[in-house]
């Protein structure tokens, strides 16, 4: 069992813990989710198998002009009984069951998705991180559901969410392809994260026909060195546009890596040049 502890400041919203006690299997410890804090601090979290889980945004902007339209929701954990921090890593990998996992990834959605509609503006979206191991053990036909559930709770438009997803990450190219449409057909819309990594191909985005691609770091890093490289990502982006998405160019650290992806043809950007991750919706640059 996990061990019993109490968090300073946390208020138990009973509705919300309910409402995820609906979605975990017999004989799984319940998630509590609730408020800690008060004013401006004030935030969702959820106490979970020892740990507390919060939120953390990291704003996207507009390429020109530099605006913050969406926000990337990420993790953030430490061990409620001395505070020690848990990496994103080490969080996703401590699950000991599928079910576990799923609960846990289901978790993180679930505070995300409530801190961001609290806070964001009627036109902003919402980027959301979703496990390969968890889409992969969801029944076909099935994903999505969670998040149409919570409409219940939290009533965010489906348009405003965006899902992303490491293609590269699957061999069932067909199951993918099914994944992404069950969710367009539940009206959230599909980026493919870190596009040029590894084994990426146009084959797979002209199969999946995602709305968003978010080009791989490594590729920004590249051309900023390399002038062959430099020529080729403006082709890069093209080609996505031809494909009718939109180009995330992230990772960017330096004025002159802005300047690449902005002369690269970017949509948007997103990076540490401009805001850092915060519990908090940034709402303009912090360089």
């Amino acid at each position: 069992m996990p061990p019993v502890f109490s968090l300073p400041d946390f208020f138990e919203e009973r509705q919300w813990t309910r409402f995820l006690a609906d979605w975990c299997d017999t004989g799984q410890a319940v998630p509590r989710i609730g408020f800690q804090g008060a004013g401006a601090s004030r935030e969702i979290v959820a106490l979970h198998e020892g740990l507390v889980l919060r939120s953390a945004f990291q704003p996207i902007f507009s390429a020109s002009p530099l605006q913050p339209v969406a926000f990337e929701a990420l993790v953030r954990a430490h061990i409620a009984l001395d505070g020690q921090s848990v990496s994103p890593d080490a969080l996703f990998a401590s699950p000991r069951t599928q079910a576990q996992g799923v609960l846990l990834d289901r978790l993180c959605r679930l505070i995300h998705l409530l801190n961001f509609e609290r806070q964001a503006s009627n036109s902003q979206a919402l980027y959301l991180n979703l496990s390969t191991a968890h889409l992969q053990s969801v029944p076909q036909g099935e994903h999505g559901s969670f998040l149409n559930a919570m409409q219940a709770i939290c009533a965010l438009p489906a348009a405003r969410v965006i899902l992303e997803i490491l293609e590269t990450q699957f061999d069932d190219h067909d199951g993918l392809s099914q994944i992404v449409q069950t969710f367009k057909d539940r009206g959230y819309r599909v980026a493919i994260d870190d596009f040029g990594a590894r084994h990426s191909n146009f084959d797979r985005l002209w199969a999946l026909t995602p709305d968003i691609v978010k080009i791989d770091r490594e590729l920004l890093l590249q051309a900023d060195s390399n002038l062959r490289v430099r020529k080729i990502l403006p082709k890069l982006v093209e080609i996505i546009h031809d494909l009718q998405a939109h180009v995330v160019c992230e990772g960017i650290e330096t004025a002159q890596q802005h300047a690449l992806a902005v002369d690269s043809g970017v949509d948007l950007v997103q990076g540490y040049f401009f805001a850092r991750p915060a519990s908090g919706l940034i709402q303009h640059i912090t360089n």
